[in-house]
């Protein structure tokens, strides 16, 4: 994500200053739309439901010493083994295209999006959180929120992903990656105004309300990483070296700093029935 996460469009946010007083009346608007999970997909697991933020218990998280190479032929290049990123990571709902979304990103949880089935995109429908006495979505840092890390090439089934946000790594380099949650902005359930949220879709037809969703939560993810490229060890070289299926590569670069968004959704159907 090369773009600031906190873009924010003057006019709507002026918008939303004129509807942040008084009541808590909401109306439905056709805000802006976003996608989720574009780009080239992760053939080791096709599931894209959305899920809670935060690492996968039954899947250990893979480090760069957890580097080994098949027994293979030698007509077949040697592949490092590593683990899978962790199934609840691959599960999230990943944003893209947030450069046409006029909202503070961390001040999405708590608004209603409509799900459009015929492009796989969501719409906005609210100008501002629908909680109670109009308070913000809580934002927290993430002080232990390691995903993954590990030294990775070509051939891993995320590569150039938007699991990784569209980082590729070529045939002859190798990257170390690290991914970290750092922060998670969501409304608690004693803040969700259902009367509001009830009021605010009660127009609305039946056949058109379970395409309707509230945004539980959203968390910032960060993406460390580093290339290395295929070359001949040089000790007089200021570089660094390491070794992966007995060959070398090195790398003067700096590790480069990349951003994903992902958000969490409840359907408002189940979501309304169950108080």
């Amino acid at each position: 994500m090369k773009k600031s996460y906190l873009i924010i469009i003057p006019l709507l946010a002026a918008l939303y200053s004129c509807h942040s007083g008084g009541g808590n009346t909401v109306q439905l608007v056709d805000g802006p739309k976003f996608g989720v999970n574009k780009g080239k997909g992760d053939t080791g697991d096709s599931n894209h439901s959305a899920s809670q933020p935060g690492n996968d218990s039954n899947t250990p998280t893979a480090f760069s010493s957890a580097m080994n190479v098949t027994n293979a032929s030698k007509k077949t290049q040697p592949e490092m083994i590593v683990e899978e990123l962790p199934r609840t990571y691959k599960q999230r709902k990943f944003m893209n295209d947030i450069s046409n979304i006029s909202y503070d990103l961390f001040m999405i949880p708590g608004n209603i999006v409509t799900f459009n089935p015929k492009d796989t995109t969501y719409t906005m429908r609210t100008l501002k959180a629908i909680t109670k006495n109009n308070k913000p979505p809580v934002v927290n840092p993430i002080s232990d929120g390691q995903v993954y890390s590990a030294k990775i090439n070509s051939a891993v089934s995320f590569n150039g992903s938007f699991l990784i946000g569209g980082i590729n790594v070529a045939r002859d380099e190798i990257m170390e990656l690290n991914i970290q949650d750092v922060a998670i902005s969501s409304v608690p359930d004693s803040l969700i105004d259902i009367e509001a949220i009830k009021s605010a879709i009660a127009n609305i037809p039946d056949d058109d309300k379970k395409y309707l969703y509230y945004v539980k939560s959203v968390t910032l993810t960060t993406l460390d990483s580093r290339k290395y490229t295929e070359s001949k060890f040089d000790a007089s070289i200021n570089s660094c070296f390491v070794t992966a299926g007995g060959k070398t590569y090195s790398s003067n670069e700096k590790f480069k700093r990349d951003r994903t968004v992902s958000l969490f959704v409840v359907p408002l159907s189940n979501f309304i029935s169950s108080h």
